[in-house]
């Protein structure tokens, strides 16, 4: 073998080593719920480790291997260290899942049967009805993650907690449009389930901010 097909091949073998260290940074249950809250905010150890039911000491250390892979950046604010993922995570985090649902579609949330069907994935009729001013967006995740939300200037987005949903009140002449942290969120299930109790139209939208964001930019109404 020459010398220069031999320098390449040994630097093809450290590319394959890079890819292999970066995907054991991923390889783990608990670095995945990690990746899924940290998709839509910085946070601290101690509000993933509540978030993900693990010892802050665990959660720490899953971290720390996360940042050593280059998945996630650290910055500090006031006494707190944030934990922020790289933007190049959040797009692979985005292709990963829809290659998880190509390969095993079976690996859903089963939404339809623990609380009916409660999905709307049509975005045409999504941005049909809010461009007819016949429908909200409500963003029900908690304070902590949507502080930063893209959507607050838009007049037809809320943001009002899981937990705060109850002391609300709708016009229920329009459909709720319930967004959460995306298609594996239960969150946004069990709220829509708790509004039609109340006798609201809503739906469930199995999108992330970053899919939402995107149809709503595409349809011109952002």
């Amino acid at each position: 073998m020459n010398a220069k097909l031999l320098q390449t091949k040994e630097n093809q073998n450290e590319i394959f080593e890079g890819l292999s260290s970066l995907l054991l940074g991923l390889a783990s249950p608990v670095r995945i719920k990690l990746i899924h809250f940290l998709s839509q905010s910085p946070l601290s150890v101690e509000v993933l480790a509540d978030k993900i039911g693990q010892s802050v000491a665990n959660t720490s250390m899953h971290l720390r291997k996360m940042y050593g892979a280059g998945l996630v950046k650290v910055s500090v604010v006031g006494q707190r260290r944030l934990y922020t993922l790289e933007t190049a995570v959040l797009h692979f985090w985005e292709k990963a899942q829809d290659l998880l649902q190509e390969l095993h579609p079976e690996l859903n949330l089963k939404t339809d049967e623990t609380y009916g069907d409660i999905d709307w994935e049509l975005s045409g009729e999504l941005v049909k009805r809010l461009k007819e001013n016949s429908a909200l967006i409500i963003d029900v995740r908690p304070d902590d993650e949507a502080k930063d939300s893209p959507f607050s200037h838009l007049s037809f987005y809320q943001q009002i907690p899981a937990s705060e949903l109850s002391k609300e009140n709708f016009n229920k002449t329009k459909t709720l449009f319930i967004f959460c942290r995306g298609r594996f969120c239960a969150l946004s299930a069990d709220s829509v389930f708790q509004l039609r109790k109340k006798g609201y139209k809503a739906f469930r939208l199995p999108y992330s901010w970053f899919e939402l964001k995107n149809i709503l930019k595409g349809a011109k109404i952002w």
